[in-house]
């Protein structure tokens, strides 16, 4: 075990952050692999920040000139590849004697005056290009686009890129008193990495010290608390080397994974040292109690971690890259946690001297006593209540399910006051948003862009999405032109308009040569000049209006463009981003149908019984949809990150099952198959473990309510509720229910041929 420690240890080491939205969607999905394509045509559309800023002074001379020098301080950042803003734009003027249009710059140094900068706004004023992207005058809003590196983009110097723009515009707005405004995918990506990045940190010590706490509340001896810490350590540990040997990078979802694994293997050694202590309780013996811990429990507990890692594997079956990688990763480290914590603890216990009556002390406690004495009171004398509010809760939680909605955003995790979620909505309230919305023309031939019929059906487009109000003004090659157009009419204002069908071919050879003006036309049409792009960005508007917008605008496109002569499609990564959670929806209920089924195949093997299974199926699909109703209720969403917690939920609470069936199998045949002395007597031995770990899950998943991430914070509250809702169900329905079908049960039958063990009686201590 030290080896395989030092050895995930080291790979641990080089484990990293991922700085993109998870993919989300199958590589082979039609859609995705179309988005691809214009990507290797026309280069990312989502590497661009964006800084806004609204002040009555924008188009005064102190603001204007402090503006200027805060783009070239940006443009000095390594990572950054350019800065555009009202500060370094140009015109395009005709030069005949090299038959080219010259990009000029409309300053080449910072106004002196506030008659120099008026004259040069009102240059600006008629090069309708700018209008909209760069400024909206009406609004004195000033807009400074920054496109930054790719390399820098995909590594870990990305937070440190972002955060340097961050921090020079922030001095800029403290210097004007004047509320700087950042957004763009890179910025929202890269915060979220960074925080899940720390969140990591502060949870997994977080989760550490909680269950630590509750094992030194439990047993009352530090030994079960540094012997327990060693096995989860290690399955954290494991999780981290994982990651980086199968060359996984760290996601908002693999993020959970490490203090998950602590609460999880937490549970293993709970159990453990429970029983361990118990059967030392019943003869003294401390190699026995050792040897029947493992002979009697080896197989509960084996099925306990199978459950609960098949409840995380079946993510696997959802297609989805991000779900793939959770579900490998967690369901290995289960099952490794599970073979450590069956082999440590026994292991150091047998070397450690046996325990005092101090140890043992918490199997008198009075108050978890009663609590059981309680439950054994119900079952036998109040059942009829038992299944009466079970009913209830069952009809409310159905009637609140229905209310569940399927809507996901791409700034899904964030809370509406956290100051990336302000910034864009602020853009969206002033430009309609900053997601990128992407549409690919094809014309199927080469130069097709080029034909004067494209160009007007391209522009025409352009009007009619200029109506949806979620859509920000487009950009596209006919911009372009119109603006070389104006160009090549000495800058009137009048010319910006789609050039005529006799002059496109002279100015598509007139355009810009540079290197700079070179790759905007490459960003908007192929070099054959075959396909073409028009760029938007939209607003954070969810899956659900993103179907429509998505259907408004493709009927839109099929009544401009005949699809016999044009391939159109809509993408872009709002558009991929958006899809992936009908997707995963979808894909997770498969998962979760799956689960039960999986879940259902290794009960028979258990019971070699159906009406088993059924019984045992009951106490743990109530608690799920008890979860779905409170979802209802609270108007909690469906999506990816809350979908999930069903199937990790029902992986855990059917340990509850399996722990109290072993115990009452075994108490069955002690009594000779007599269920009304096995059922008390198997909540007595099984119930300090299901109390135990329910507890210490409970505040172990209640941790991640403190996340900054709204998906973490439901998987939090929402699986501490399912544990809590399933402890109660298995400490009083499913005996209630074994008890009522004592008559149609034959407990021989059906309980007495499975879970093969041994006694070690004649075992001494020697």
């Amino acid at each position: 075990m030290g080896v395989i420690t030092l050895f995930f240890g080291y790979f641990a080491t080089k484990v990293q952050m991922t700085y993109d939205f998870a993919k989300v969607v199958p590589q082979d999905d039609p859609d995705f692999l179309e988005y691809v394509q214009f990507k290797e045509t026309f280069g990312e559309d989502g590497n661009i920040l964006v800084i806004g800023t609204k002040h009555p002074e924008v188009f005064k001379l102190n603001f204007f000139n402090d503006w200027y020098d805060l783009n070239e301080e940006l443009e000095s950042i390594e990572g950054v590849e350019k800065v555009v803003s009202l500060t370094n734009i140009y015109s395009l003027n005709r030069n005949d004697s090299i038959a080219q249009l010259e990009a000029k710059p409309i300053l080449t140094q910072k106004p002196k005056t506030q008659a120099e900068l008026d004259s040069i706004l009102k240059i600006v004023s008629t090069l309708k290009f700018y209008h909209g992207l760069l400024y909206v005058p009406e609004d004195s809003l000033a807009i400074m686009a920054i496109t930054l590196k790719k390399a820098q983009l995909d590594s870990k110097a990305r937070i440190p890129l972002v955060r340097s723009i961050e921090e020079k515009a922030k001095q800029f707005g403290q210097k004007h008193n004047s509320e700087m405004h950042i957004s763009g995918l890179p910025y929202v990506r890269t915060i979220m990495s960074s925080r899940v990045a720390d969140e990591i940190k502060i949870f997994t010590y977080l989760s550490i010290f909680i269950t630590a706490l509750f094992i030194f509340l439990f047993f009352r001896f530090l030994s079960a608390v540094i012997f327990s810490l060693i096995v989860v350590i290690i399955g954290v540990i494991a999780t981290m080397g994982l990651l980086a040997l199968f060359d996984y990078k760290i996601t908002i979802l693999t993020g959970i994974l490490p203090p998950l694994m602590v609460i999880i293997g937490v549970q293993n050694c709970i159990y453990l040292l429970n029983v361990y202590h118990q059967e030392f309780a019943k003869h003294g013996n401390k190699m026995m109690a050792i040897l029947r811990l493992i002979s009697k429990n080896g197989l509960a507990l084996f099925l306990t971690n199978a459950t609960t890692a098949v409840g995380f594997v079946v993510f696997s079956f959802s297609g989805s890259a991000m779900l793939d990688q959770f579900s490998i990763i967690s369901g290995l480290v289960i099952l490794l946690v599970y073979a450590v914590s069956l082999l440590f603890i026994p292991i150091v216990y047998s070397y450690l001297p046996p325990p005092t009556l101090k140890h043992t002390k918490h199997l008198d406690s009075i108050r978890l006593n009663k609590v059981l004495e309680k439950c054994n009171y119900l079952v036998y004398h109040k059942r009829n209540w038992i299944y009466g509010i079970t009913l209830f809760l069952v009809i409310v939680s159905f009637f609140g399910s229905t209310k569940v909605k399927n809507l996901g955003y791409v700034v899904d995790d964030l809370p509406a006051n956290d100051p990336v979620y302000r910034d864009l909505k602020f853009f969206e309230k002033h430009l309609k948003g900053t997601l990128p919305f992407e549409i690919k023309i094809d014309t199927k031939r080469n130069d097709g862009v080029k034909d004067y019929v494209t160009l007007q059906k391209i522009n025409k487009l352009q009007k009619e999405l200029a109506q949806f109000p979620e859509l920000s003004k487009a950009t596209s090659i006919v911009d372009l032109l119109k603006f070389a157009n104006q160009g090549m009419h000495n800058g009137e204002e009048k010319y910006y308009i789609v050039p005529n069908i006799v002059d496109i071919t002279e100015i598509v050879d007139y355009l810009p040569k540079g290197k700079g003006q070179a790759s905007l036309i490459k960003s908007m049409v192929d070099s054959n000049f075959r396909q073409a792009r028009i760029s938007l960005q939209m607003a954070d508007i969810g899956s659900v209006e993103m179907k429509r917008l998505t259907a408004a605008a493709t009927q839109k496109i099929d009544s401009i463009f005949p699809k016999e002569n044009y391939h159109v499609k809509i993408t872009g990564t709002s558009a991929i981003f958006l899809k992936g959670n009908d997707y995963l929806i979808e894909n997770l209920i498969q998962s979760m149908i799956s689960a039960l089924v999986i879940i259902s195949i290794m009960m028979a093997f258990l019971f070699f019984s159906w009406r088993m299974v059924l019984i045992s199926l009951i106490p743990n699909l109530i608690p799920l949809l008890m979860t779905f109703g409170i979802m209802g209720f609270f108007g909690i969403r469906l999506k990816p990150s809350t979908i999930i917690i069903f199937s990790i939920a029902y992986g855990i609470v059917v340990d509850f099952t399996i722990h109290y069936l072993a115990k009452y199998r075994h108490s069955l045949k002690k009594h000779n198959w007599d269920m009304k002395y096995a059922i008390p007597e198997s909540l007595a031995e099984a119930g300090p473990s299901i109390i135990y770990t329910a507890v210490a899950l409970f505040a172990g998943f209640i941790i991640f309510a403190a996340s900054s991430f709204g998906g973490t914070v439901a998987l939090g509250i929402l699986t501490s509720l399912s544990l809590v809702f399933g402890m109660f169900m298995n400490l009083l329905l499913l005996p209630a229910m074994l008890l009522t079908l004592e008559k149609t049960i034959n407990a021989k039958k059906e309980l007495g041929t499975t879970l093969v063990e041994f006694e070690p009686d004649d075992i001494t201590e020697d």
